[in-house]
């Protein structure tokens, strides 16, 4: 049947609008539904210790992009990258069982990484949705916590966090242990975000990596070849130095991040989040006053269980003393510094500490003492921990200690932070009666 035109236009218009209003206001799956279809792209991401064949972490992950490909937690591989001969990696699918994985790429600053699977998985690739969900918005978390079954939680959008490092999704669903590396996904199964962690202090507060960082780490890496542990490692070492050039940049705080004590002016707040806490420790059978304060950076990356980088510390000890000789209080002075720079040998997963002593020229001409030790840290070259203690050498009842540790950081960013806060000493001495 031939419809004239003036009617085949109209009818037309209607059909589109159906479709059109059918796709917009489609109801969203339920959470069965959606597990239903979502599980089989969901796998555990398994180390396993060589030494006794027991399993030394497991953790959750899903596909996208690619079916030999598995997106999870940077820290739940880490093992295999820093003691390769200690942990083998798997990754367990639904109906193909246990596989063995490589590492791709990682991203430290995100906590993520990109496996490859011996075999090509036979599971939905998921779509990911680079745009942050609304506030009040519903989505679901999965994953596999613990030795329970795999799951499906929901929860709700509220915002995003950013009191760490990097950005991350609030979510309110119990993302429980085992269930990291796993998608968080919107009412309509994509992938939004990769469950991270969840809140030690609040119930019911996970926190999600945005599918933004997903999809570029993906678009940075679509080679084939798998790196070596030397790449990769080099790579987090050059991944770690570009944190710390942030930090460097981000040290020039306002005016308030400069404190008194006493007659001395000093580094305050290292970060907004974290302000430098004070404790005044009189004791007057010794005859001085003393106070101390700790500043702490905020953010540090994860790099294995023994190595953060990026953290800062930084102490100051303010003594006076109306009673004491010059003598006596820089023999306090020195007990103090003494116990500070009583660094080991060799501790922990890097080298033997190398220290030097240096008279240099600070702010205004102050001359400074200047402790200074420095180890590498262990497989990533160019990295090390840092540990100045310096001391403003003026005369009078007040002395001054200034104590730095940093972990996970190269030469040149430890330098520039080293000068920033020297750059924020100076003295002003009482005026005489």
């Amino acid at each position: 049947m031939h419809l004239p035109n003036r009617l085949v236009f109209p009818l037309l218009a209607l059909w589109l609008l159906c479709s059109i209003s059918i796709t917009a206001f489609a109801a969203p799956p339920n959470s069965r539904q959606l597990y239903e279809r979502i599980r089989p792209s969901v796998v555990e991401v398994v180390t396993q210790n060589r030494a006794n064949l027991g399993v030394s972490s497991v953790a959750s992950g899903f596909v996208t992009h690619r079916k030999d490909w598995v997106i999870t937690n940077y820290h739940a591989i880490s093992d295999s990258i820093f003691e390769p001969d200690d942990n083998g990696l798997h990754v367990v699918s639904l109906d193909q069982g246990e596989l063995k994985a490589e590492i791709i790429a990682v991203d430290i600053q995100n906590d993520l990484a990109i496996l490859k699977v011996e075999q090509t998985l036979r599971v939905p690739l998921l779509e990911l949705r680079e745009t942050l969900p609304d506030r009040g918005e519903s989505g679901y978390s999965m994953g596999k916590p613990g030795s329970y079954q795999h799951s499906i939680v929901t929860g709700t959008f509220n915002g995003v966090s950013d009191k760490t490092s990097t950005p991350l999704i609030i979510f309110s669903g119990a993302i429980n242990g085992g269930m990291s590396g796993g998608p968080t996904l919107d009412g309509y199964g994509r992938v939004v975000g990769v469950n991270v962690a969840t809140s030690t202090k609040y119930q019911l507060v996970g926190l999600a990596v945005p599918a933004e960082a997903v999809g570029q780490l993906i678009r940075r890496n679509t080679q084939q070849k798998i790196p070596s542990l030397d790449e990769l490692r080099k790579d987090i070492a050059r991944q770690v130095s570009a944190f710390n050039q942030q930090i460097v940049m981000r040290f020039d705080l306002p005016t308030h991040s400069v404190r008194r004590l006493g007659p001395f002016q000093v580094r305050g707040d290292i970060s907004r989040e974290q302000p430098c806490s004070a404790i005044r420790k009189d004791t007057p059978n010794d005859h001085y006053k003393r106070i101390d304060q700790r500043c702490d950076s905020s953010t540090s990356l994860y790099i294995s269980d023994q190595q953060n980088a990026g953290h800062i510390v930084m102490g100051s000890f303010w003594f006076n003393s109306e009673k004491m000789s010059s003598h006596g209080l820089a023999r306090l002075v020195e007990d103090q510094l003494t116990h500070l720079r009583n660094v080991k040998k060799s501790d922990g997963p890097t080298a033997s500490w190398h220290c030097t002593e240096q008279r240099l020229r600070g702010r205004f001409d102050l001359p400074i003492q200047l402790n200074a030790c420095r180890r590498a840290v262990e497989k990533l070259p160019g990295l090390f921990d840092f540990r100045f203690r310096y001391i403003p050498l003026v005369p009078g009842p007040d002395a001054l200690l200034v104590a730095v540790s940093m972990s996970g950081f190269d030469d040149q960013s430890a330098k520039a932070i080293l000068l920033k806060s020297m750059d924020s000493l100076s003295f002003t001495p009482k005026a005489a009666p």
